[in-house]
């Protein structure tokens, strides 16, 4: 095997490693993202958590979703190849409204920031502290938000950056699971434990 083709095997397998897909219905993300201290892990493990919920949504929502269709969508070069273009065709098909289009932003925005700053940066930071207190789903007491640049703050708003996320991932799997199960394909057993009990009616 030549030195370039053994490089483009090299690179192949990292790419794929890029697109496993979390283990979510272990639990393994969310265990993680709770056990973990270190700012970028938090910031890099919460936005996983939202964008493979927001994919596996977005995949619901298309006639053909079989997995080399699939593959072509999010593929280096596909449409749907960033966690940006998901959130803006989540919005584009009315899945969700504007406020959760921004809130997934926010998250996108805050991953890439960690992800990409040459310093090390923490949740603190008053620019994190700040697109943070945008997301309506928090509640940032105002006596937190005048701790600005103390340690012990630190974990505070690492709590709210993950509480967010987690929030963000359980809307978009809800919202999965109703329209499957109003399209007839989530699976009967599945399906089962979202009926309302004693013959009682959808509201």
């Amino acid at each position: 095997m030549t030195s370039r083709n053994a490089k483009l095997l090299r690179d192949k397998l990292l790419r794929d490693l890029i697109r496993l897909q979390p283990e979510l219905q272990q639990g393994a993300v969310r265990y993680a993202l709770h056990q973990e201290e270190h700012p970028i892990a938090t910031a890099i493990l919460g936005a996983v958590m939202v964008e493979h919920e927001l994919e596996t949504l977005l995949r619901s929502q298309f006639k053909r979703k079989d997995d080399e269709t699939w593959a072509m969508l999010v593929a280096d070069n596909g449409p749907l190849n960033s966690f940006y273009s998901k959130i803006v065709a989540g919005y584009a098909l009315g899945i969700y409204d504007e406020s959760m289009r921004d809130e997934l932003h926010i998250v996108r925005n805050i991953r890439n920031v960690f992800a990409h700053s040459k310093k090390l940066i923490h949740f603190d930071d008053p620019l994190i502290m700040k697109k943070l207190g945008k997301a309506t789903r928090l509640s940032l007491p105002k006596e937190l938000l005048l701790k600005v640049g103390k340690p012990e703050c630190a974990a505070g708003f690492s709590y709210d950056y993950v509480m967010l996320c987690c929030g963000l991932a359980t809307k978009l799997k809800s919202e999965r699971y109703r329209y499957e199960r109003e399209t007839g394909a989530m699976s009967p057993d599945l399906a089962a434990l979202f009926t309302p009990p004693f013959g009682g009616k959808d509201k």
